[in-house]
C-alpha cells in the first residue's frame, strides 16, 4: 500500500508541477499559427507574409504600464536591428469600444513607435498563445513563419538587461540557417 501511495502522490504532485510551469509559459505554440490583424487603416495584414524575416510580435494594451515600458526598450532595439531582415509589431488586444484607432494613433505617436499598431480586438490571435489575458506576451517568429517556442510575458528584468535578452533571441533566430535551409 505504501509503494502504491507513493506513485500516486508522485504523479499527483507531476501534474501539479507540470500544470504550473504550463501556465507560466503560455500555451504549446500551435504548428500553424493564424496570424491576420487588422491594421489602423482598417487594411487586414498577415503576418504569414513575412516569411524572410524574422517577426517580433508584441501584445499589450494602452492601459498597461508594463507594456508601455516593454514598448519603450523595443523601439530602442528595432533601430539597432535597420537594414536587416527583422520585423517588429505590436497588438492591441483592446476591443473598440475601449479604445479607437485614433486613439492607438495617438498613443503610438505619443510614445514614438517605429513599428506597425494592429489590432486583435476579439483577441482571437492572442489567445492561440494564452489562454488569459496576462501582458505584455511576445512571440517571436522564424524566417520560416514558424513560432519560436511558447510566448513569454512581462519584463522580467530591469530594461537594459530586457533589451539584451531581445537581441540575444534575434540574433539567434537571424543566425539560425538551419531553419532557413540557408
Amino acid at each position: 500500500m505504501t509503494i502504491a501511495f507513493n506513485r500516486a502522490m508522485f504523479a499527483v504532485l507531476l501534474l501539479l508541477v507540470s500544470s504550473i510551469l504550463a501556465v507560466g509559459q503560455g500555451k504549446i505554440p500551435p504548428p500553424d499559427p493564424t496570424f491576420k490583424l487588422q491594421g489602423l487603416d482598417g487594411k487586414i495584414v498577415d503576418l504569414n507574409d513575412e516569411r524572410g524575416n524574422v517577426v517580433l510580435v508584441s501584445f499589450g494594451a494602452t492601459w498597461c504600464a508594463p507594456c508601455t515600458t516593454e514598448l519603450l526598450s523595443l523601439n530602442q532595439v528595432l533601430n539597432e536591428y535597420r537594414g536587416k531582415p527583422v520585423k517588429f509589431f505590436w497588438v492591441s488586444v483592446e476591443r473598440s469600444e475601449q479604445v479607437s484607432n485614433g486613439d492607438l494613433k495617438q498613443y503610438a505617436r505619443q510614445r514614438r513607435l517605429a513599428f506597425p499598431v494592429l489590432r486583435d480586438t476579439g483577441q482571437m490571435v492572442f489567445l492561440q498563445f494564452a489562454d488569459k489575458v496576462r501582458l505584455p506576451m511576445i512571440v517571436l517568429l522564424k524566417k520560416d513563419g514558424r513560432v519560436a517556442g511558447p510566448a513569454t510575458f512581462g519584463m522580467k528584468s530591469q530594461p537594459e538587461e530586457y533589451k539584451a535578452e531581445i537581441r540575444a533571441r534575434l540574433n539567434k533566430l537571424l543566425n539560425d540557417r538551419a531553419e532557413t535551409g540557408q
